[in-house]
């Protein structure tokens, strides 16, 4: 009787814990479960779309407040089901049109669709979205206004409609009371700059209507919040003076104006701005002298103010900016000496005044910023010898100081062969009329010299073997004779080479075709960058005609002899340079027959063989090079038929005169008469060359400034603060706002 009793007992355990499970489980499926209208809204927007994983995940159960990206809250009423207060779907891949069906998700607080693929114009329904109050739809590729969507949106705090494709003005917007962050950045919109969108909050942050194109003044922003920290101006079409109530924005951190028309000076007002740390207001048409007024900005970090026209000198006050990062002011009419006391500047990481008039000798406190990475003093009026104190610049990665009157190459390279992470050296320029030193060590990490238009006499160095990393090697320009020697094709990164415009003679070396870059057909064309993350960049023009062209981003690889006195024949190995994009051997004694091996350098763009005492006809195998889209053979001794397949319909006749019995239908009917070939003379001057390429260098050649080239990238590249990050090797802090939960 007593195991009866306690078999029925524990029956009843049992049967009490699986009704506790199963309730548990109920209530929490329950609680799980999502308002009809939700699902429903949610199950259209999955269905306009074509790609993205959410398209399975979604569909395999009705419980969407299990989905991803899907958060859900209860309603104030206490109903059991629950309503969608988050769509949270970031970079996810997703493809389509965002649903009008979204508008039905009226409890909905936050939406971030941000970083997907997402096309055509913005659902009107959105702005049924009463409760929204953040909205990221950035990095899509949406089109059409906004205007009617957004102004719906009056509980929005954060706003961020950046990298689209919408366009229209934005008139219409205004009335947010609780706006933190508005960014509508690298769009099209046009029109005037709005007040009424920021003036009805008194907790504005962050105003972002960077690269559009928005026109007028500043006068709107006499309403900006006074708790305002970053404004972003730049690459609009905005002009005027700069307000004096710009300058009473005290909690300003980071303020963009660049690439836009304004004007006038910059007021002493700006020591106002002490929260400052971040600064950019290149490319403008700012004059007049620089105000002495930068010891008040003690957070400072980031001056960039680079083409423009400010004048004078360099304020002293810089010396104050404990925190200074970058300084850039190249491309402006700044003069005298530098008199800055660069010690008490120990987070100085570029300084870029290349382009100015300034004079005098280099201040040996530079030596002081040991952090310092980036040197530009291109294209100014030094003089003197490098400092012996530059030695101790350990971190530093690019060096220019071309186009200035330095004297003393060997002293010059005797200091800079201690700074050993040094990977960029551009000297042209300067050093006239003097000896290459026979005997430098050191320059380990070098890839990139440039000594070019320096006058230098004697031959090449063998020094240069030694500089195993060497991508680009510049001595073009120079006085140097001799011959080309053949440790040059052991340089194992070498693919841009210039030796044009010297007295060099002999044949060209053959070894000079294992140049192991040109020859790689297993890794891409080379391209140049630093440390510091600074690319050396080519322009282009590209032809009309003709098939498409390669359009390198980056240095071509290329081969310039052109313009010496080099003799014999060229070596049918240079078939090998499969990644040879420019080949110059114009203005030389060259003689013998044209490779039909050169056929075999697919990706050629350039060839110039011109002036020489080639003899033969032009190879038809050449029509097989189709990306070139230079060419010429001109004033040899060629004769026979033009090959007319390929790219040779697209080059003018004058590729071809001043031979003896070139012929094509179109320019030289076979028979005619020729022009007998003129004599050219060897030595040119820059502006006397009669074959001109249509690329050039821009910053190797002639050192014209730090970062020329790259301010494209600015302006085009939707993740700026990426590019910040690029060019300089640090990026501003952004400001953080709190998210809505």
């Amino acid at each position: 009787m007593v195991m009866l009793g306690l078999i029925p007992m524990a029956y009843l355990k049992w049967v009490f814990f699986a009704c506790f499970v199963c309730s548990s489980l109920g209530l929490q499926t329950l609680s799980q479960s999502c308002d009809p209208t939700d699902l429903l809204a949610l199950k259209e927007f999955a269905g306009n779309l074509t790609n993205g994983s959410i398209i399975n995940s979604w569909s395999n159960n009705s419980f969407c407040c299990q989905w991803d990206g899907v958060v859900c809250g209860k309603e104030g009423n206490g109903s059991v089901a629950s309503r969608v207060a988050m769509l949270i779907l970031p970079k996810k891949g997703l493809k389509g049109i965002i649903s009008r069906s979204l508008g039905r998700l009226d409890q909905l607080k936050r939406l971030d669709l941000s970083c997907n693929h997402f096309e055509s114009v913005l659902p009107v329904e959105l702005a049924n979205l009463k409760q929204l109050e953040v909205l990221d739809l950035s990095h899509n590729m949406l089109t059409g206004r906004v205007s009617r969507v957004l102004s719906g949106l009056k509980m929005i705090r954060s706003l961020n409609v950046s990298s689209n494709s919408f366009r229209g003005d934005l008139l219409e917007l205004g009335g947010f009371p609780n706006l933190a962050v508005f960014n509508v950045s690298n769009n099209s919109f046009t029109g005037m700059l709005n007040s009424q969108i920021w003036s009805a909050s008194n907790g504005t942050e962050i105003l972002d209507l960077s690269m559009n194109r928005f026109v007028g003044n500043l006068g709107s922003l006499e309403n900006c919040s006074s708790s305002l920290k970053e404004l972003h101006l730049e690459v609009n079409s905005l002009s005027g003076y700069l307000p004096d109530y710009l300058y009473s924005i005290s909690s300003l951190q980071q303020l963009s104006l660049a690439e836009n028309f304004f004007s006038g000076q910059l007021s002493e007002e700006l020591s106002k701005l002490t929260s400052l740390t971040y600064l950019v207001i290149f490319g403008n048409h700012f004059s007049g002298e620089l105000p002495n007024v930068f010891g008040n900005l003690t957070n400072l970090e980031f001056f960039i103010a680079h083409s423009n026209s400010f004048s004078g000198s360099l304020p002293l006050s810089f010396g104050l900016c404990l925190k200074l990062h970058v300084l850039d002011l190249r491309n402006n009419s700044l003069t005298g000496s530098i008199d800055l006391n660069f010690t008490r500047l120990p987070s100085l990481c570029t300084l870029d005044l290349a382009s100015n008039h300034f004079s005098g000798p280099l201040p040996n406190s530079l030596a002081d910023c040991h952090q310092l990475k980036i040197l530009s003093l291109a294209r100014n009026d030094f003089a003197g010898q490098v400092p012996e104190t530059f030695a101790k610049l350990k971190s530093l990665l690019f060096l220019s100081l071309s186009n200035n009157s330095f004297v003393d190459l060997s002293k010059a390279l005797s200091v800079l062969q201690q700074c050993k992470n040094l990977t960029t050296l551009i000297l042209t320029k300067n050093f006239f009329g003097e000896e290459i030193p026979k005997k430098v060590s050191g320059f380990e990490s070098l890839m990139v010299l440039a000594l070019g238009n320096c006058g230098l006499k004697g031959h090449i160095p063998v020094w240069l073997s030694s500089c195993n990393k060497l991508q680009v090697l510049d001595l073009s320009w120079n006085h140097l004779d001799g011959s080309i020697p053949s440790w040059i094709g052991s340089m194992e990164n070498l693919f841009y080479l210039d030796f044009s415009n010297n007295s060099l003679t002999r044949e060209i070396p053959r070894n000079l075709s294992e140049l192991k870059t040109l020859i790689s057909t297993n890794c891409s064309s080379p391209s140049v960058t630093s440390s510091a993350g600074i690319p050396l960049f080519v322009m282009r023009n590209q032809r009309s005609n003709g098939l498409q062209y390669n359009r390198a981003s980056s240095f071509p690889p290329s081969i310039l002899l052109s313009n010496n006195m080099l003799n014999g024949t060229i070596p049918p190995e240079i078939g090998r340079w499969k990644q040879l994009h420019v080949l110059d051997l114009s203005r030389n004694k060259i003689s013998g027959t044209v490779p039909s091996s050169i056929s075999e350098m697919e990706n050629l763009e350039s060839l110039d063989l011109s002036s020489n005492d080639l003899i033969g006809s032009i190879p038809k195998s050449f029509e097989k090079l189709t990306f070139l889209s230079k060419f010429s053979v001109a004033y040899n001794l060629l004769h026979g038929e033009i090959p007319t397949g390929g790219q040779f319909l697209t080059f003018p006749a004058s590729s071809f005169e001043g031979n003896s019995g070139l012929c094509r239908e179109m320019d030289f009917p076979c028979g005619s008469s020729i022009v007998p070939k003129p004599v050219i003379p060897q030595q040119l001057t820059e502006l006397e060359s009669p074959f001109a390429f249509d690329w050039k260098v821009v910053l190797i050649g002639y050192g014209t400034g730090l970062i020329i080239g790259l301010v494209l990238g600015y302006i085009f590249c939707p993740r700026k603060y990426e590019w910040f990050d690029k060019i300089y090797g640090m990026r501003p802090n952004r400001i953080e706002i709190r998210r809505v939960h």
